[in-house]
C-alpha cells in the first residue's frame, strides 16, 4: 500500500470511529429522553404529580397540596427532570405563581419507600400483593400507631427507630398529632390515621412542621402541605456550613438565634419538649435577612412534661445532664427518664465550638483579648455542670458583643 492510499486508509477508519460514536450517542440521548418520558409521565398533567405517588394513599402523607399541584400553582424548576435520574435524597426545588421559592421532598430514598411498600401488606395483615386503598379495610390503626411509638421508646438492638420518639408514655401522642388533625381537610378518620402511620414509618417531619408551626414563630421552614409521598416546604435559605467564609460578626448572629432555638425547643411548647438530635450546620439555613430556620426535622425525642410520673419514673424531677464525652453522643433513655434536659443546649454549644467545623472559631484575636472569658464559656458550655446558666451568660456576652461597633466591623476570618 502507498504512503498515499495509507493516508486515504487513515481518515476513512477515523471517519468511521467519528459517526460509530454520534450514532452511540445520539441512541444514549434517545433512550435517557424515553426514560425520563417513562419517569415524568405523560404531557396532558403538570409534571411534579408523576413525583406525588398519589396511587399509594391511604399509605401516604396526605392530600392537603394537591389541588394546588394539580392545577399548576406549584411549577419545578426547569431541568428537574434530568437531575432526578441521580437525586438520591429525592429533593425537588420550585416555585409557587407568586415566583416563591418552595422545596418539594419525598422525605425517604426510594429504598425506603419500596421496603415500607413491600411490608405494608404483612404489617397491616392483609393478603399478599393489596393494594393500599385496601387499608381502609384494616382494624387497629390506632393499636398500630401506638405500637410503633412504644417500639421507638424501647429501641431494640435488632432494628433501627423510625425517628420520632415520643415519652416517657404514648397516651401523650393523641393530644401531641392534634393540629395535625386539625389541619386534615377529610372527614375520615380511619384514612388520617394511616396518614399518620405512614409518617411515623417514613418521616415524621410533616407532624412536627404542623405543632410547631413557623406561623407561631418556631424556627422551621413554612409548611406547605402534603400531597401523596410529597411535602410542599418554602425554601428559607442557604446551609450555614456553606458560609463559613462570611464576616464573623454574621457567625455572631447565628449563634445568637441558635441558642435561642437550642431554649425554645426546651422550653417555649406548653405541653412538650422537643430534642433535636440531629444538629448540624448542614441542617441549619439562613436568608437574606439573617434569618436561621432548621430544615431537617426527622430525628427528634418529645418529652410530655406534663405527665404524672409512676414508680418507672424515680428521677422524673431531676435534671438530666449529658455526661462528659467525645463526639456527639446522647442518652434517649436517660433522657425520657427526667423531666429536663440540657441536651438542646449542648448540642447548640457543639456546632458553634464542638470539635467538628465549629461555626465560631477561630475567633478573632481582638475578641479573644477583649473578652476572653467569651471562649471559656463557650468550653463550659460543652463540658461544664449547670448549662441552663452558662446558656444564660453566653446569649448575654454575645447580646452584648453585637451592639459593640469594633467586634461588627471584623472582616472575614476564613
Amino acid at each position: 500500500m502507498t504512503e498515499k492510499a495509507e493516508k486515504i486508509y487513515r481518515t476513512m477508519k477515523l471517519r468511521r470511529r467519528f459517526w460509530k460514536r454520534l450514532f452511540l450517542i445520539a441512541i444514549m440521548f434517545g433512550v435517557s429522553f424515553y426514560v425520563s418520558v417513562l419517569l415524568f409521565g405523560d404531557l396532558k398533567s403538570p409534571r411534579v404529580m408523576n413525583l406525588t405517588d398519589l396511587d399509594r394513599c391511604p399509605a401516604c402523607y396526605g392530600v392537603s397540596v394537591c389541588p394546588e399541584l394539580y392545577s399548576n400553582q406549584i411549577i419545578l424548576e426547569s431541568g428537574h427532570h434530568w437531575g432526578n435520574l441521580f437525586n438520591a435524597k429525592n429533593i425537588y426545588y420550585g416555585y409557587t405563581r407568586s415566583n416563591r421559592r418552595v422545596v418539594l421532598k419525598k422525605l425517604a430514598h426510594d429504598w425506603e419507600l419500596k421496603e415500607l411498600d413491600t411490608k405494608l401488606c404483612k404489617n397491616w395483615n392483609l393478603e399478599r400483593g393489596c393494594k393500599p386503598v385496601q387499608l381502609l379495610n384494616a382494624t387497629n390503626a390506632d393499636e398500630r400507631i401506638i405500637g410503633l411509638i412504644q417500639y421507638n421508646i424501647s429501641w431494640p438492638d435488632t432494628e433501627p427507630r423510625k425517628g420520632l420518639v415520643l415519652c416517657p408514655y404514648t397516651y401523650s401522642f393523641y393530644d401531641f398529632i392534634q393540629p395535625v388533625l386539625n389541619n386534615k381537610k377529610s372527614n375520615n378518620y380511619k384514612s388520617d390515621m394511616i396518614n399518620v402511620w405512614t409518617m411515623l414509618n417514613i418521616n415524621p417531619e410533616p407532624i412536627i412542621l404542623q405543632v410547631i408551626p413557623k406561623s407561631k414563630g418556631w424556627p422551621v421552614p413554612s409548611f406547605g402541605g402534603v400531597c401523596g409521598r410529597l411535602e410542599v416546604v418554602a425554601h428559607e435559605g442557604e446551609p450555614l456550613s456553606s458560609l463559613l467564609h462570611i464576616e464573623w460578626h454574621r457567625k455572631l448572629k447565628f449563634a445568637k438565634a441558635i441558642l435561642e432555638t437550642a431554649m425554645d425547643f426546651t422550653f417555649k411548647h406548653d405541653r412538650f419538649r422537643f430534642y433535636l438530635m440531629d444538629w448540624s450546620l448542614d441542617n441549619i439555613v439562613a436568608n437574606e435577612k439573617d434569618d436561621i430556620t432548621f430544615v431537617d426535622l426527622e430525628d427528634f425525642v418529645i418529652l410530655d412534661k406534663q405527665i404524672s410520673p409512676k414508680n418507672d419514673l424515680p428521677n422524673w424531677y431531676q435534671r438530666y445532664s449529658k455526661e462528659t464525652s467525645p463526639g456527639f453522643t446522647f442518652s434517649i433513655e436517660s433522657m425520657c427518664k427526667h423531666h429536663l434536659s440540657d441536651h438542646n443546649i449542648w448540642a447548640a454549644c457543639y456546632i458553634l465550638a464542638g470539635e467538628e467545623n465549629p461555626l465560631l472559631y477561630p475567633i478573632p484575636k481582638d475578641v479573644n483579648s477583649s473578652r476572653p472569658h467569651f471562649h471559656k464559656l463557650l468550653l463550659e458550655c460543652l463540658n461544664g455542670d449547670d448549662r441552663f446558666r452558662t446558656i444564660t451568660k453566653l446569649q448575654h456576652v454575645i447580646t452584648d458583643m453585637l451592639l459593640d461597633e469594633k467586634i461588627v466591623g471584623f472582616g472575614a476570618v476564613r
